[in-house]
C-alpha cells in the first residue's frame, strides 16, 4: 500500500478499515469515513484528489468535521450537477445536514 503523506498512514494505522465511501461522478474526488478511529480522527470524512492516469492514485486534500458535539457521518453522497465541481452532502449524527462545495482549481475564475 502506498501512502502520500503521514496523515494517510495515521488514518490507516488507527482505523479498522473503511466504513463509508463516495466517489464523485467526475472521478476526481473521493470521500472516505474510517471505522473505529482514535479520538483525533473519529467522525472525520477524509477528502482525496484522485488521478486516473497512468495509474489510479489518491492524495489527501483534507478533512471535514461536522457541526455539533462529537458528530459522526450517518450518510454522505456527491451531487454532480454543480458546474464548478462536486457538492458533498452529509447527514451528521448531531442532526445537521450540510452541503460542502469541493470546487476544482480548473473552474476558479482568474
Amino acid at each position: 500500500m502506498f501512502f502520500e503523506d503521514s496523515s494517510d498512514l495515521c488514518l490507516y494505522l488507527f482505523s479498522q478499515g473503511i466504513e463509508k465511501i463516495a466517489w464523485d461522478a467526475s472521478g476526481e474526488r473521493l470521500a472516505v469515513c474510517f471505522k473505529d478511529c482514535d479520538e483525533l480522527y473519529s467522525g472525520l470524512i477524509a477528502i482525496y484528489d484522485v488521478r486516473r492516469t497512468p495509474l489510479i492514485s489518491a492524495s489527501l486534500i483534507g478533512f471535514i468535521r461536522g457541526p455539533g458535539e462529537c458528530p459522526k457521518p450517518i450518510a454522505f453522497s456527491f451531487h454532480d450537477k454543480f458546474k464548478q465541481g462536486p457538492l458533498l452532502s452529509v447527514c451528521w449524527s448531531s442532526g445537521f445536514c450540510c452541503t460542502y462545495p469541493l470546487i476544482f482549481r480548473s473552474h476558479i475564475l482568474p
